[in-house]
């Protein structure tokens, strides 16, 4: 399993380098900071056609935001009581 991270610094300006990064790097999942895009904008679609249906996001307009990327399903685990 290959994992990555990546302080991306925009993802809406950097989202054909991410694709292309994934694809030619053959990443399993894929770890975001610095996102800067409000949930509702988040390109779920394009990382859907790439072949990487299993998303989870957070973010905030123009600042802040992470979002981790996965060919594989994310499980929650609870691990605190």
């Amino acid at each position: 399993m290959k994992i990555t991270t990546w302080n991306i610094n925009s993802i809406r300006l950097r989202l054909l380098d991410i694709i292309n990064f994934l694809k030619s790097n053959n990443v399993d999942v894929l770890c975001l900071q610095e996102t800067k895009i409000k949930d509702e904008l988040f390109p779920v679609k394009e990382f859907n056609r790439a072949g990487y249906p299993h998303l989870y996001y957070r973010g905030q307009k123009s600042y802040n935001g992470v979002a981790i990327i996965s060919k594989l399903p994310i499980i929650k685990k609870k691990f605190f009581k």
